[in-house]
């Protein structure tokens, strides 16, 4: 049985975006950029983090870590949202509607929305409540089952058997893994 982006609790902002865009009669691009970006912004953070826990020791602030992942990720969000904007006014010849306007800010919104959690995990250890080491690395792990999660959240609706779906998720995960462990050797 196959469910639709509207029907699926598996990622609520992305299916409250998603059930909002099928309500308001929106381009399937629209739900597709949600979906996108939430994936750049979950690999950008997962990147940011494999880097901070390369260089977290015992003296390392959390709090120190959450400005580090905001920084990092209000700098790619600003990017995207600038990006769709000079690209609709090179494409349209003029600024984007309201409407338009607005897809652009839930488009890229979803890139601050990836790295909530892992600000939140890392607040943990602002309020010594984990150490900021310990915090770093369970927030990059949640954003390795993210990547999952928008893995099958892209691929449930497919046609593919549910072993080639299976392979996707799973491949996004290694992705995930991957970019820790490359990020952590190079750094």
């Amino acid at each position: 049985m196959h469910s639709t982006p509207v029907d699926s609790l598996r990622c609520p902002t992305v299916t409250r975006a998603a059930r909002a865009a099928a309500e308001a009669n929106e381009p399937v691009g629209h739900v597709v950029a949600l979906l996108r970006e939430r994936l750049y912004g979950a690999i950008s953070c997962l990147a940011t983090l494999a880097v901070l826990a390369r260089y977290t020791t015992p003296d390392t602030s959390g709090w120190a870590r959450i400005l580090d992942v905001a920084v990092a990720t209000g700098g790619l969000w600003a990017a995207s949202l600038l990006a769709d904007w000079v690209a609709h006014l090179g494409v349209y010849s003029g600024a984007p509607s309201r409407r338009e306007a607005l897809r652009m800010f839930q488009s890229s919104a979803q890139i601050l929305e990836a790295a909530l959690l892992p600000i939140v995990i890392l607040a943990t250890a602002a309020f010594d409540l984990v150490d900021t080491d310990t915090a770093t690395w369970i927030a990059a792990w949640v954003l390795v089952g993210e990547l999952g999660v928008i893995a099958l959240l892209a691929v449930r609706r497919t046609a593919l058997p549910w072993w080639q779906q299976a392979l996707a998720v799973a491949g996004l995960v290694c992705i995930g893994v991957l970019v820790l462990g490359i990020k952590i050797l190079a750094h």
